[in-house]
């Protein structure tokens, strides 16, 4: 069992390199009704510009949660903003220490990547999770639709573009996360994502 999952896992590492520069992973991590997080996400592809993004969160009911994001991207030519996204995030009861559970999470954004068109974006993605033991297996399946622009499209979210007859489509990749997380004083995580 431990060959099979360190093979899994070597391969599923290999496809992790072609990764898009924005990587986020739905858990069941969600504001607690009528409280506010705030948390950073830095994620640096090897290519591409260092990516910046505070979110602000704010739990609108049990089990329902609304974010603010604000994108920024930091290269050696400077620094951009990319745009501005609402996100709404709901996570079905479940027993939070073991077991599957589900939930949707769905963004509205405004992108403006440099040398990119700038067009509206909606996405669609479903949190499917299991816990087992000390494991924690999450998958984010989903789609995206460019709403306006030159280039309306439905593709995997955050999947690398692949030209094709003058069109641009998103190619669906892999990604593996393992996450480490020490918790602070205060109630504080500090936690670093790392590819398996």
């Amino acid at each position: 069992m431990a060959r099979t999952l360190a093979l899994f896992l070597s391969l599923c590492s290999g496809l992790a390199g072609a990764a898009p520069n924005e990587i986020k992973v739905f858990t069941d991590e969600l504001a607690a009704y009528h409280a506010y997080t705030l948390e950073t996400h830095v994620n640096k592809a090897r290519t591409g510009p260092l990516r910046v993004m505070p979110e602000y969160s704010y739990g609108i009911w049990h089990n329902w949660e609304f974010s603010l994001q604000l994108p920024f991207a930091f290269s050696s030519d400077g620094s951009n903003g990319e745009g501005y996204r609402a996100e709404l995030q709901y996570v079905a009861p479940h027993d939070e220490e073991r077991g599957f559970y589900w939930g949707v999470n769905m963004e509205l954004a405004r992108d403006y990547r440099v040398g990119e068109p700038h067009f509206w974006n909606v996405e669609f993605i479903p949190i499917l999770g299991l816990r087992v033991e000390r494991w924690h297996f999450v998958a984010n399946p989903g789609f995206e639709r460019a709403l306006s622009g030159q280039e309306r499209r439905v593709s995997a979210p955050g999947a690398p573009r692949k030209r094709n007859a003058g069109r641009e489509a998103r190619v669906p990749r892999i990604r593996t996360e393992l996450f480490r997380a020490r918790v602070l004083p205060g109630g504080w995580t500090l936690g670093a994502p790392t590819d398996a």
